[in-house]
């Protein structure tokens, strides 16, 4: 999503500067994205840079969730703070909503209230944030990495090979063995499960594949393609594109979509219903059964609307370009 972002920057605004502060070490995301100036998250540092700003940019994500954790409506809610008292604008771009109940947290509607403008990465997100009693102007998107996607996909997908995408967010898959039992039906000539979080996080890719029987774990072959620092055209020359790609992660069915993947999409979460939708995709529950998860398999089709996404946020960007940096001109 950065990377598709900072595209559209360098064509439509090449002379933008960047700043971002995070509480997480800087040497990778320096290495891969020297564009943006990347700083230690430290208070002094945010307020100097906010106060030094042109635009506040709230880049991509579910920024106003808060259902596992409260720390970035904390980290939010101080940033407005800091962009009140500066008289800076903020923005949001390529977002999107969870669900419903997260815009009912009164800290939420506030800042989306104070957002001079918001640009989402679905359309759906968009009606939900539309129905607040206070909010500014909202357009439905679509998520950047299509404008990377779009300059640099993904190998083509594999002919007879079932890529897996598998996280749950913490928790476990009840519908695991169905899952693979319908992949078994299919008998793909390679599964891959591929590893787009290369930490073994609970509920991720590499623990799910670690707590697989034996048996089963010898049919699929690990892939972990992201390396610290490393562009992400090199990360994406090692994704496994397979000619079916099953995935409960929002990005690698973008990814999916581009390779010419027939993606079935395991709905954990509205991003991933969002998605499925935008993409045309056939959509799974995480308990769905053999029968279900083979009827999907069998009916998806490699998507025809990637280019169509790519321009709905190529328009976001030119949105944000004109709202945010040619006033400031």
């Amino acid at each position: 999503m950065l990377a598709g972002f900072l595209r559209a920057l360098r064509t439509l605004c090449p002379d933008a500067r960047l700043t971002a502060n995070i509480p997480f070490p800087l040497a990778a995301v320096r290495a891969r994205t020297p564009e943006v100036d990347w700083q230690p998250y430290e208070l002094s540092l945010r307020q100097q840079n906010i106060q030094s700003c042109d635009a506040w940019l709230g880049l991509g994500g579910s920024p106003f969730q808060s259902a596992l954790s409260r720390w970035f409506i904390d980290h939010l809610i101080a940033e407005a703070e800091i962009c009140r008292a500066a008289g800076k604008p903020m923005y949001f771009l390529g977002v999107g909503v969870q669900s419903a109940h997260e815009l009912d947290v009164p800290e939420v509607r506030q800042l989306c209230g104070q957002a001079a403008a918001i640009w989402t990465r679905d359309s759906a997100s968009a009606a939900r944030l539309r129905k607040l009693p206070e909010i500014g102007p909202v357009e439905a998107a679509a998520d950047l990495a299509h404008i990377f996607f779009q300059q640099t996909p993904p190998p083509r997908a594999l002919a007879g090979r079932v890529t897996l995408v598998a996280n749950f967010d913490y928790g476990a898959w009840t519908g695991r063995d169905a899952c693979l039992r319908a992949v078994d039906q299919l008998d793909p000539a390679a599964r891959v499960w591929l590893a787009q979080e290369s930490r073994e996080l609970p509920g991720a890719e590499i623990t799910l594949h670690a707590a697989l029987p034996d048996l089963e774990r010898s049919k699929w072959r690990l892939v972990s393609p992201d390396v610290d620092g490393a562009p992400l055209s090199d990360v994406l020359g090692r994704w496994p594109s397979g000619e079916w790609l099953i995935t409960s992660r929002f990005h690698a069915a973008i990814a999916g979509a581009w390779a010419g993947s027939k993606v079935v999409v395991v709905g954990i979460n509205e991003k991933l219903r969002s998605i499925a939708r935008d993409l045309n995709a056939p959509l799974i529950e995480p308990d769905a059964d053999e029968s279900t998860v083979l009827q999907a398999l069998r009916s998806a089709r490699p998507s025809p609307l990637p280019v169509a996404l790519f321009q709905q946020a190529w328009q976001s960007c030119e949105g944000i370009v004109r709202s945010a940096v040619a006033p400031a001109r």
